[in-house]
């Protein structure tokens, strides 16, 4: 007696056979997002120029741009026979900047982070004259530095401030501090728009900022600034510990630490 064998599949999962490659992908799909990517990365490309960067036969890229122009994610120049993404593309890409929230996309990120160099870890944005603290991971340590959730910080005394500082045109910059003089909150406090400039500058060439004890004593920082696909910045990531666990010896590496992460945090919410 033959058995019957029936195949039960998870809900929501495609049956394999409208796959063509192992592991469920489906070649003409792949080679279509591919064909995307190498034009996104242009102004525009003629078929043979495309099928040569993409690795593909040219007749397999004619028939995949002819189903992609009619969705109107390609378009094509008839006088100059270039293929370019098309606003189709656009229009669903645009379907992420409605949805993406930094705190929530920085939030793995943040604890890799913590985890690698044992310190609290903040991810802040701006609003109004103050950096407010909106994502965070504490570290075990029984001293270690804290910020509440939803707290403010000083602009110019904060080490997320003055990465995000460093990051705007000297316009917003200047409409950020206001007059020449700051708020002092202790000794090391940059009180002149001149010396705070002077920093910024620093900042610039190392591409992270340094919290040396500006808003409490006894507390580092080192920060980066996350920008937004207008190379805008809409956040920083900072690390915070007290001074004697953030000597200068240690600055540097934590610097290029959270300067790495700021880099991979935008790329994620902006693809920079």
């Amino acid at each position: 007696m033959s058995e019957a064998v029936t195949s039960i599949r998870r809900r929501g999962r495609p049956s394999s056979s409208g796959a063509t490659e192992s592991g469920g992908e489906v070649q003409s799909l792949d080679r279509a997002i591919s064909l995307l990517e190498v034009l996104a990365l242009s102004d525009g490309m003629t078929l043979s120029e495309l099928a040569r960067r993409a690795e593909l036969p040219t007749s397999t890229v004619h028939r995949l741009l002819a189903t992609l122009d009619r969705r109107g994610l390609v378009g094509n120049d008839p006088a100059t026979g270039q293929w370019m993404v098309g606003l189709g593309l656009f229009r669903i890409g645009s379907a992420y900047l409605r949805i993406r929230k930094l705190p929530e996309i920085s939030r793995m990120l943040l604890r890799e982070l913590s985890g690698a160099v044992g310190e609290t870890v903040n991810l802040s944005m701006i609003d109004g004259p103050h950096l407010i603290c909106v994502a965070q991971v504490e570290s075990h340590a029984a001293v270690r530095a804290f910020f509440r959730i939803g707290g403010a910080l000083p602009i110019h005394a904060s080490g997320g401030g003055k990465a995000i500082l460093a990051a705007m045109n000297p316009e917003a910059r200047r409409a950020w501090l206001g007059g020449d003089q700051l708020q002092r909150f202790t000794e090391h406090t940059h009180v002149s728009r001149r010396a705070l400039q002077a920093d910024l500058a620093d900042l610039a060439g190392r591409g992270y900022s340094i919290d040396d004890e500006e808003h409490t004593p006894g507390m580092r920082c080192v920060a980066a600034a996350v920008l937004d696909e207008w190379r805008e910045p809409v956040g920083a990531i900072s690390i915070s510990a007290p001074t004697v666990r953030m000597p200068p010896e240690r600055i540097a590496d934590l610097g290029a630490r959270v300067r790495d992460a700021a880099q991979r945090l935008t790329h994620r919410y902006s693809g920079l």
